[in-house]
């Protein structure tokens, strides 16, 4: 048999069965179900999920399972739950975690990417009605979903920035962009879930139907359940998309242009997307060329600004979305709210692209690094929710000190978020503020330097610990029971309760570290 050389890449639904020890500790019933035959622990398969997009740790799965259809997936949690011997069960969509989080050491790892095989389609389904909605399987990327969207004129309310990960991936976690700030992250878009729990039962749930665990999904780290299906909302698409780019070197002075720009006291702001870059050296000026058309004078410019400016230079990106109705009147509104931004004088850049290029901008970017291998090297990433009151400490603390001339390559985004565009009810974690900021240290480990990184990136934590900056990590990465629970504040005993309810066992998802298995029996 041939096996891929990469996860991405389709594997044949048919699997020989090794012998290992793994199998053979398999109880003998399982054997005997016809979905036996699509579980592997050959380790030509097993080592090709051994390792996730953060390329920091390794953990080979003791067996892969490439289900047919749903009902495979509560087959495999249901015999597991009844067993004697409870196996954990993890499900891996794009590998996209950078912290091995879909790690399932000695247990069995879904490949949810065998869902959609050879029937994309039927996995998606665009209703276009008084309120649109799109049915996508969890399996299902976002470049799909969005693509199938657009062919009846509409797309999804929010997207991530990559593209490439999966609809059950991201609302296990939030899903955030430059868009959230608008219509809240991608968890407050959904109206319908199918999950199976880690009872093996296959629900149906929404806002008004089994309402909890429809809250718990939302955001739980994979802890309650596999998502198998999302009724999503969509809004009509534009066609273009017109990229403003304004440069900084106050942080206050960004942060109230920023705050204003997600304002919501008109309900429909100028710009439709608004995120943020730091730069703390000129080569990081590399990280803002990506997609955008600067020229080669600009770049000049701009490095020029960064070696002179005794600190971080700052820039926010503002995209409004268009299309021939509202195009005449674009550049006059953008105008009219410039003139009252606090810009550096001289360093506001526009460029224009179709909608699908900006959206799909990262996908350009990372095709640009594949030669390079940049994509494929370790990600030591770190991702915060900072209270705006204490954005101003961190600046002066984590970008005026320790990163401040930092050579590091990659992407340190800082962007606003309205807390009241986030559904209190999911499980997603937020600080405690109206508006509270994303920052992201999105390094990539070009010098061989992922352990240093990876102590940065704690040093950094430990700083937002030790003076009370009130900091949440999205996409955390935690080691023991503690930590989560400091992480989950007060919605912990709601989140160990939802768990109790719908993983009694804590089959699912061991990689994220928030039970052991077995221990809530």
């Amino acid at each position: 048999m041939d096996y891929p050389k990469e996860s991405s890449i389709i594997l044949p639904l048919a699997i020989v069965i090794t012998l290992s020890s793994f199998v053979q500790s398999l109880p003998e019933g399982i054997k005997s179900f016809d979905i036996f035959s699509e579980i592997t622990t050959d380790p030509r398969a097993t080592s090709l999920f051994a390792t996730d997009f953060g390329n920091l740790s390794k953990s080979t799965p003791g067996a892969v399972f490439y289900p047919s259809s749903p009902n495979d997936i509560a087959t495999v949690i249901r015999y597991s739950y009844t067993s004697p011997k409870p196996f954990t069960i993890s499900q891996r969509g794009a590998g996209h975690s950078t912290n091995g989080q879909t790690f399932v050491p000695d247990g069995v790892l879904i490949d949810m990417s065998a869902l959609g095989r050879n029937h994309v389609d039927c996995r998606i389904t665009v209703t276009n009605g008084p309120i649109p909605y799109v049915d996508a399987g969890g399996e299902q990327l976002w470049i799909d979903v969005l693509n199938a969207t657009l062919k009846h004129g509409l797309m999804p309310r929010v997207l991530i920035d990559y593209l490439y990960a999966t609809v059950g991936g991201t609302l296990s976690n939030a899903g955030i962009s430059g868009r959230a700030f608008w219509h809240g992250p991608q968890i407050s878009n959904v109206y319908e879930l199918d999950v199976i729990t880690g009872t093996g039962e296959t629900l149906t749930c929404s806002r008004e139907m089994k309402a909890d665990l429809f809250y718990a999904a939302l955001g739980g780290l994979g802890q309650f359940g596999v998502i198998t299906r999302a009724r999503i909302a969509l809004e009509p698409a534009q066609k273009r998309a017109r990229w403003v780019r304004l440069f900084y070197t106050d942080v206050e002075l960004l942060m109230s242009d920023q705050e204003k720009l997600i304002s919501m006291e008109n309900n429909v702001p100028v710009f439709d997307f608004v995120e943020g870059i730091i730069i703390c050296s000129v080569p990081q000026i590399s990280a803002i060329r990506g997609s955008y058309n600067f020229s080669d004078s600009d770049i000049a410019k701009l490095t020029k600004l960064v070696a002179e400016n005794n600190g971080p230079v700052y820039l926010i990106d503002a995209v409004a979305y268009y299309d021939d109705t509202t195009a005449p009147s674009l550049d006059q509104n953008i105008n009219i709210l410039l003139e009252e931004l606090h810009y550096l004088p001289g360093f506001e850049f526009r460029t224009d692209l179709p909608l699908l290029n900006f959206l799909n901008r990262l996908y350009y970017i990372q095709l640009k690094q594949t030669p390079l291998g940049l994509w494929y090297v370790p990600h030591p990433w770190l991702d915060l929710f900072v209270p705006k009151s204490k954005v101003l400490e961190f600046d002066s603390r984590i970008f005026k000190s320790i990163l401040n001339g930092s050579t590091t390559a990659g992407t340190i985004l800082i962007f606003p978020m309205n807390r009241t565009k986030w559904d209190d009810e999911m499980s997603a974690v937020t600080p405690n503020e109206e508006v509270f900021y994303v920052i992201s240290l999105l390094w990539s480990a070009v010098a061989n330097d992922s352990n240093s990184l990876v102590d940065l990136n704690n040093k950094v934590f430990s700083i937002c610990e030790d003076y009370s900056l009130g900091c949440k990590q999205y996409l955390p990465h935690f080691t023991n029971q503690e930590e989560w629970q400091k992480q989950f504040g007060n919605k912990w005993t709601r989140f160990v309760s939802r768990k109790k309810k719908y993983d009694p066992k804590a089959i699912l998802s061991p990689g994220q570290n928030i039970f052991t298995p077995l221990e809530l029996i």
